[in-house]
C-alpha cells in the first residue's frame, strides 16, 4: 500500500487533485506520488516505488521537439520555473505545465518535487480565443469603413486601415498618441459623446447614422456617416467604438447633380436672353462702328463710340461664356502632345508677357509621351490661366509652367509671381460669377474646372498674398477617346 512520506507538506500534496505530483530523492528514485498522478498516467504505486524516475519512459515532447521523461535534465532551486510540454494519447495531444523544484536540503540529500498539471482545456481555449482575435483584427482591418476604439478618456485603442485611408493618418501615429478629440472639428467630439448618451436620438448607449464631420491630417474636413456605441465590461463602460464611412464621394455626386440640374435650368433661361440680346447687341455695336469711321465726327463722340462698342463686345463674350458654362460639350480626346500645345499658347500670348513684362518658363520632363486629352478644350484653359496670370503681373514678373509624371497621372503647374488671392477669396475661385478682377464675369475659372472635369482630372488653387499664385491640375495618363 502507497504511503505518503510524514510531514504537513507532503500530506498537503496528497490532497491536490488537479496537480500530478512526483518526489524524487537525490537519486531521482521515486519516494512519493501523488494519487492524482497515479490515477492520470494509469499507474500502480507498488510498481514504481523506488524505482529511478527514468524507467518510467519518455512519454514527453519539449517545444524543441526533445524527447522527454518524468525527471529533470538539471537540479536547481528552479528548473526550470516552467515549462510547457506535451504528450499524445488516444490521437489527442495533451498539453501539461510541468515545474520541478527542491524544497529543501537536509541529511539525507536534496529531494525534487516534480509537478504535472494538465491544462489541455485551457490551452485549447486560449488557442481558440487567439483564432478568433486574429479573425476579429483581420475583420476589422479589411473593413472599408473607418472603425475607431477610445476608451473613457478618448485615448485611441484600435484604429483601423479604413480609418487610416479616411483620415490619412496611421495607426502607428495614433494609438496612444492621440485623444480622439483631435479627429473632429472643436466641440464636435463632446457633442456626438452627448447624443450617444441621450435617448432623444436612437437610444442611451449608441448612435445611429448620424451625419458629422472628421479633420483629415492636413486640417481638411471629411463628412462622414457616423454609428457609435458604448462597450462594456459587464456593468462598467470601459470605451466607445465608432464606425464611420466617408461621404465624400457622396456629396460630390450630390453637387453634381444639382449643379447638373441647375445647369440644364439656367442654360434654358440663357439661351432664351442669347437670342433676345445677341441681334439688338448686333445691330448697336455695328451702327457704332459705323458711326465712329465717319470723318467728321468729334473726338469726343468717336471715344463715347469706341467705349458702345467695347462694351457691346464686352456683353458678347459674356453671352458666349455664359452659353458654354451653361452647355457642357464632350471632350474629344485625341492623342496630343501637352508641352506642345502649352508652347503654342504661350508664343500666341507672347506679345502680352513682352509688352508687361513677363518671362514664360517651362519647366517638363523628356519623357513624357503623348496622352488622350481634347487638345481645343485645353486650349481655352492655358489661355485662360494664362490670361489671369498675366493680369495678376501689371508690374511684370514670371510666368512658370510645369509638367510631372506621379505614376498614372500627369500634374500641370501654372505659377506666377503677382499679387496673389487672398485667404478670404481661395475658396470661392471657381464659384459661378464670383470675380476678384474689376469687369470680370467670374465663370473663367467655372469653365476650366468643368472641362477639366470632362477629363475626370482635378484643379485648384494655392496662393499667398504678394507671393503669387499657382493653379495645381490633376490628369489621369488612363484617359481613352
Amino acid at each position: 500500500m502507497r504511503k505518503p512520506p510524514e510531514g504537513l507538506f507532503a500530506r498537503l500534496l496528497d490532497g491536490l487533485t488537479d496537480t500530478c505530483t512526483l518526489v524524487l530523492d537525490q537519486d531521482q528514485r521515486i519516494t512519493y506520488a501523488n494519487l492524482a498522478f497515479l490515477k492520470h498516467f494509469g499507474l500502480e504505486w507498488q510498481r514504481i516505488a523506488r524505482k529511478p524516475c527514468s524507467q518510467l519512459g519518455t512519454p514527453f515532447t519539449s517545444a524543441q521537439s526533445e524527447r522527454l521523461g518524468f525527471c529533470p535534465t538539471e537540479l536547481g532551486p528552479y528548473y526550470p520555473g516552467r515549462t510547457i510540454l506535451t504528450r499524445e494519447q488516444g490521437g489527442r495531444k495533451l498539453f501539461y505545465e510541468v515545474t520541478f523544484y527542491q524544497p529543501s536540503d537536509d541529511d539525507a540529500g536534496p529531494w525534487t518535487v516534480c509537478t504535472f498539471r494538465d491544462v489541455t482545456h485551457r490551452f485549447n481555449l486560449e488557442s481558440q480565443l487567439r483564432r478568433l482575435d486574429e479573425l476579429e483584427r483581420n475583420l476589422i482591418q479589411a473593413s472599408m469603413d473607418g472603425i475607431i476604439v477610445n476608451d473613457l478618456l478618448g485615448n485611441i485603442l484600435i484604429f483601423n486601415q479604413g480609418a487610416a485611408r479616411i483620415l490619412g493618418y496611421s495607426p502607428d501615429e495614433v494609438i496612444g498618441k492621440i485623444n480622439v478629440n483631435r479627429l473632429y472639428p472643436p466641440g464636435v467630439a463632446h457633442e456626438i459623446k452627448q447624443k450617444i448618451y441621450s435617448p432623444e436620438f436612437t437610444g442611451p448607449g449608441m448612435l445611429e447614422n448620424y451625419e458629422t464631420s472628421v479633420r483629415r491630417r492636413d486640417g481638411t474636413l471629411a463628412p462622414i456617416w457616423l454609428s457609435a456605441r458604448i462597450l462594456h465590461e459587464g456593468d462598467r463602460e470601459v470605451g466607445i467604438v465608432g464606425f464611420f464611412r466617408d461621404l465624400s464621394e457622396r456629396k460630390r455626386l450630390e453637387e453634381d447633380l444639382l449643379r447638373s440640374e441647375r445647369l440644364a435650368s439656367l442654360g434654358k433661361m440663357v439661351a432664351h436672353i442669347s437670342h433676345e440680346i445677341k441681334n439688338p447687341l448686333t445691330t448697336i455695336g455695328g451702327f457704332a462702328g459705323q458711326l465712329e469711321r465717319l470723318a467728321d465726327l468729334p473726338d469726343e463722340a468717336r471715344h463715347k463710340l469706341k467705349l458702345i462698342r467695347q462694351e457691346v463686345q464686352r456683353l458678347e463674350k459674356f453671352l458666349g461664356d455664359l452659353g458654354t458654362f451653361t452647355r457642357a460639350t464632350p471632350a474629344r480626346k485625341v492623342l496630343s502632345d501637352m508641352p506642345a500645345l502649352i508652347r503654342e499658347v504661350a508664343e500666341l500670348m507672347e506679345a502680352g508677357f513682352k509688352e508687361r513684362g513677363i518671362a514664360f518658363q517651362l519647366q517638363a520632363p523628356e519623357n513624357l509621351d503623348r496622352f488622350y486629352f481634347d487638345p481645343e478644350q485645353f486650349r481655352r484653359v492655358l489661355i485662360n490661366l494664362f490670361k489671369n496670370a498675366q493680369e495678376a503681373m501689371p508690374q511684370g514678373g514670371t510666368l512658370t509652367v510645369g509638367l510631372e509624371l506621379l505614376q498614372d497621372q500627369v500634374r500641370l503647374t501654372v505659377a506666377d509671381t503677382g499679387h496673389g488671392i487672398p485667404p478670404e477669396h481661395l475658396e470661392f475661385l471657381f464659384t459661378p460669377f464670383f470675380s476678384t478682377k474689376e469687369g470680370g464675369t467670374g465663370l473663367g475659372l467655372t469653365i476650366c474646372r468643368g472641362l477639366i472635369e470632362q477629363h475626370q482630372g482635378t484643379i485648384g488653387m494655392d496662393s499667398e498674398v504678394n507671393r503669387g499664385t499657382t493653379c495645381i491640375i490633376h490628369l489621369p495618363l488612363g484617359n481613352t477617346p
